[in-house]
Formats: C-alpha cells, sequence, structure tokens
C-alpha cells in the first residue's frame, strides 16, 4: 500500500476517534491546551542561546503556565524551527547544507518525572535510551493494530530508566503507564516534554525514526507522519 492510501485510510479510522490527553497525562488532570509556537518567528526563545538554556527557556515556560494554569503548554506539528542546530539535524545528503527543521511531532511540556500513559494499546516494537545531543533521549515505538488499520506512535524524551524496563515484542495495555519524562542531562539535554508522534510506516528504520525532517521533504512525510490533533481534537490546532 503507498503512502497516500495509508494516509487516507488513517484519516477516515481517525474521523470518530477521539482521545483525551488526560488519557496521556492522567496524573495532570488538564484536558485543554496552549499553543505555543516555536517556529522560525517565535517570540519565546527566539536566539541559539536562549534556546539551548534550559534555565531560561523552562523561565519562560513557567511565566506562559502561570498566565495558563489549566492548560498543558504543547504544539509543534509541522513547525518550520529554526534552532535546531545539532549535527544530528544535518541532511543525509553529505553536498547538502540544508538542516532538518520541520518537526513531524506535537510536544506537550511538562515537567521532569510527569508519567506518561499509553493511550492505545499495542506492541512495543523500539525502546531506547538515545544518548546524542539533541536526541529524543528515552523513547518507545508502538505498533498498533486497529480494525484493520495498522500505525505506530512514537513517545520520546522519557527517562533511560522508563524505556530500559521494556522488551522488544512486550504488550502494551491502553491506559498503562508507559514510563516518565526525562530530565534534562538524560533527554537529549531538551527542556522536559513528551514528543509523541504517529507514523503509518517504519520505512527502513530500526533503532530510531526521525522527528525533524528536511522542509524540502515535507509533503512525503506529511503522508507518512499524519498530524497527532487527528486524535486528540485539540481546540487551536489544525487536523491536517
Amino acid at each position: 500500500m503507498d503512502e497516500k492510501k495509508r494516509y487516507k485510510n488513517f484519516k477516515n479510522w481517525s474521523k470518530n476517534k477521539h482521545f483525551s490527553i488526560k488519557e496521556l497525562f492522567p496524573t495532570v488532570e488538564k484536558s485543554a491546551v496552549f499553543h505555543i509556537d516555536l517556529s522560525i518567528n517565535n517570540s519565546t526563545v527566539k536566539t541559539f542561546d536562549e534556546f539551548n538554556n534550559p534555565v531560561y527557556f523552562e523561565s519562560k515556560l513557567d511565566e506562559i503556565q502561570q498566565k495558563n494554569p489549566t492548560k498543558i503548554i504543547a504544539g509543534g506539528y509541522l513547525e518550520k524551527r529554526a534552532l535546531y542546530t545539532s549535527d544530528i539535524y544535518n541532511s543525509l545528503d553529505k553536498n547538502s547544507v540544508e538542516k532538518r527543521n520541520i518537526h513531524l511531532g506535537l510536544d506537550f511540556w511538562l515537567p521532569e518525572n510527569t508519567p506518561v500513559h499509553a493511550i492505545l494499546e499495542g506492541e512495543v516494537v523500539c525502546t531506547l535510551h538515545q544518548k546524542e545531543l539533541k536526541g529524543y533521549g528515552g523513547f518507545i515505538i508502538l505498533k498498533h493494530l486497529i480494525d484493520d488499520v495498522e500505525f505506530y506512535t512514537l513517545y520520546g524524551h522519557l527517562s533511560a530508566e522508563s524505556v530500559l524496563k521494556f522488551s522488544i515484542g512486550e504488550h502494551i495495555k491502553k491506559g498503562e503507564q508507559i514510563g516518565v519524562l526525562g530530565n534534562y542531562a538524560e533527554n537529549g539535554e531538551w527542556v522536559p516534554h513528551l514528543h509523541f508522534q504517529i507514523m503509518l510506516s517504519l520505512l527502513d528504520y530500526k533503532n530510531d525514526f526521525p522527528g525533524v525532517v528536511l522542509e524540502s521533504e515535507t509533503e512525503f512525510w506529511k503522508n507518512i507522519c499524519p498530524n497527532p490533533n487527528l486524535l486528540f481534537k485539540l481546540k487551536g490546532f489544525k487536523e491536517n
């Protein structure tokens, strides 16, 4: 089945599905989100130094959170982010200077140790602590087959302890705790957050999957990684 057919099938299946973010974070007890923009035009962290200074970045998030105490700070799908400068985001084409800067998931900015739960039952197909700078840190990929629709979900930036307790092929129940958000030192040196992503194919990836891609390849990746908001249907967020 080609990418466009997979995308169409998933989108049709998801029309009548609605998952609350309370299912992702049952201990947080918030069902609404505040959209934060981290695109190239954002006003929250405007420079490389601000983006990579966890104390500064967290202080800005705290300011936003205090103004929106009943919401989870979130955003990110297909945002063009100019602040990805680590070599991990280089193009695979050695002759290209283009950086991967289009974000394929939704980010939920919450404190370290926040419990993260599976919104769907699934099979563990990848569980790894990625130690590269600005990588995922701890991440898990689950495979789902529901109503003859096959897809995958990725939970990134978990603690190392979270992911190392699972084995490939292990079955995860809907609502089961997958782990907790990792701290700066173990989650790729990011301010704590969950990167949640949907994939309709793992392509040829085994122990990794891109969460950020080249802008020139956006149309291809949109069909592989649909908007997670197709599941959550969060107000103020696009679903395509």
